[in-house]
């Protein structure tokens, strides 16, 4: 008889050991067998064929960041493309990077509500650039008429708020899909790493060989660890966000919410298209962010999201505190703008917290 691990193995080599020259030269060309860990390492491999099976895709590269994941992406569909599109609704770390690395072709930028249009007067093999749904105010595109639009586009799309749970944009036309596995896939705010998923991935993983971008293998196994969880997590994350939102759009104090489950969003009608259920982050404007946010007691200030505790923040003071006043305001980012990112607490409590957070 025999038995396996019911865990995959935390290899923690940094290379690999050979029992002939023929094997180890043949490893260069070939990826296999292992020959060093910043080229491929089994734990990161367990993590990597787990999350491929969740986006429905043939394969999937591992990054030790989020950010690393969409720079890697961007770095290999631009190779060789005339022009990269971005839209302009996107998190503020993409919005820094954008100006901060330097492109092998012009930039520009479109607004979520003339993404077709934009999309149609790129030039062939054209790289676009989409987040679904947006961070902070949780827009949702219309991918297909995207994908319509810029048939022989790149069409890459971050995930990162929908998880595969509740997005698989490969289905619906997109080339290459990021996450920050930060996010929903680790789910415990012990992790930093990214994902890029997709068909033809031997650029994405030459750019993380040559940068050196690679997952440790210890942080690999918690968010292989994580996915074991996922669905489990984010459907009540979505069902206390669907809760939480309606009751905050009747309160006095607060001006606007943002979550697409709102019949009052403006992209209400996309969901069970592309994106099944609005998740776990939603946001709403209020004329004294900062008073609100220092009354909460079961919320805790942070800037992250998709793990277990509860989270809150300013999107123009924190996500986005490195985009200038202009573009946030092209983003739809209030200066009264919190942003949301619901845990696994019971959905009263939080209520509860909130109500005495807006009423004093």
């Amino acid at each position: 008889m025999t038995s396996r691990p019911a865990v995959p193995p935390v290899v923690l080599a940094s290379t690999f050991v050979f029992e002939d020259a023929e094997s180890m030269a043949r490893s260069v060309q070939e990826r296999t067998p292992h020959l060093y860990s910043r080229w491929s390492n089994p734990t990161v491999e367990a993590l990597e064929a787990e999350v491929a099976k969740l986006e429905g895709a043939e394969g999937c590269v591992a990054f030790g960041s989020g950010m690393a994941a969409v720079h890697a992406a961007l770095l290999a569909a631009t190779e060789g493309a005339p022009a990269l599109a971005v839209q302009r609704e996107i998190y503020g770390g993409t919005h820094e990077l954008l100006g901060f690395a330097t492109w092998p072709c012009p930039v520009s930028r479109f607004s979520l509500v003339d993404a077709v249009d934009a999309a149609a007067a790129l030039p062939e093999g054209a790289v676009i650039l989409l987040e679904l749904p947006t961070n902070p105010i949780v827009r949702v595109v219309d991918l297909e008429g995207v994908r319509a639009a810029a048939p022989t586009a790149t069409i890459i799309v971050d995930a990162t708020f929908a998880s595969p749970v509740f997005s698989r944009p490969l289905e619906h036309g997109a080339d290459l899909v990021v996450h920050s596995a930060t996010k929903y896939l680790a789910g415990h705010h012990d992790v930093v790493a990214g994902v890029v998923s997709g068909s033809d991935l031997d650029a994405v993983w030459r750019v993380r060989k040559v940068l050196g971008a690679v997952l440790d293998p210890a942080a690999a196994y918690r968010v292989w660890r994580g996915l074991r969880t996922l669905k489990l997590r984010v459907r009540q994350q979505n069902a206390t966000a669907e809760l939480l939102s309606a009751r905050l759009e009747e309160h006095p104090r607060v001006t606007a919410v943002h979550h697409p489950s709102l019949p009052s969003h403006p992209d209400h009608g996309r969901l069970g298209g592309v994106l099944s259920a609005g998740g776990g982050v939603f946001s709403f404007d209020v004329p004294d962010p900062s008073a609100v946010l220092n009354r909460l007691t079961r919320f805790e200030l942070a800037p992250s999201l998709g793990g277990t505790n509860t989270l809150i923040t300013s999107a123009a003071g924190v996500t986005h505190a490195n985009v200038s006043p202009e573009e946030q305001a092209e983003a739809g980012i209030s200066q009264g703008l919190l942003r949301v990112a619901v845990g696994l607490e019971d959905a009263e409590e939080l209520w509860a917290d909130l109500e005495a957070a807006l009423s004093q």
